[in-house]
């Protein structure tokens, strides 16, 4: 059945981990079409980049909005009616549905149009592309810590970028000397002070 132009969309505030865990929740309730429960349309707006750790390189989903999930439903009965500030009626079987959905923690509210073509991807847009590399977050001069390879646990400074080949030239501290050693991005954490 057709629902577009129905409901409006909310945000759904999640736990940490649980992003995926709901939008599929949500998922499966809307592939049941039950009218009861008019869950319409269900945006976890992910990106997939390609990560090179242990010299193997690898596709991960990186998140766009963390502990954020989209929504189009009819959370009220007389949602597609005019007047809605004075007076709204909760929709209970919507409500108790989201309340028995592990991992969401509360509803955030209610979405503008800006919000909308803003934030949510037009259908089918969230089946994204890899990236032919992965986007450096690093600077020149930016501190670090080496979280995989042999100097596991040692900090550095990032001298130089190589963007094409996916590497930083970063400078450690070896027996109170400066080595220069270059590294993949996955290699490493920047340090927030």
């Amino acid at each position: 059945m057709d629902h577009a132009g129905e409901g409006r969309w909310y945000i759904l505030n999640t736990l940490t981990q649980f992003e995926k865990r709901v939008s599929e929740a949500l998922q499966r309730q809307i592939n049941l079409d039950d009218p009861a429960v008019p869950i319409f349309e269900v945006q976890y707006p992910v990106e997939k980049t390609v990560e090179k750790r242990n010299g193997k390189t690898r596709t991960v989903e990186r998140k766009f909005f963390p502990g954020y999930v989209f929504v189009r439903m009819k959370l009220y009965t007389n949602e597609n009616e005019d007047n809605l500030q004075n007076s709204r009626d909760l929709n209970e079987n919507v409500w108790n549905f989201l309340q028995g959905i592990r991992g969401i923690s509360r509803i955030g509210g209610e979405m503008s149009e800006e919000d909308v073509a803003l934030w949510i991807s037009k259908p089918g847009a969230e089946k994204a592309t890899p990236l032919p590399t992965a986007r450096p977050q690093f600077n020149v001069g930016d501190q670090v810590e080496i979280v995989d390879g042999p100097f596991t646990g040692f900090k550095a400074v990032v001298m130089a970028i190589d963007v094409e080949r996916g590497f930083l030239q970063v400078e450690i501290q070896v027996f109170q000397r400066p080595t220069p050693v270059e590294l993949e991005y996955g290699q490493v954490e920047k340090i927030v002070e």
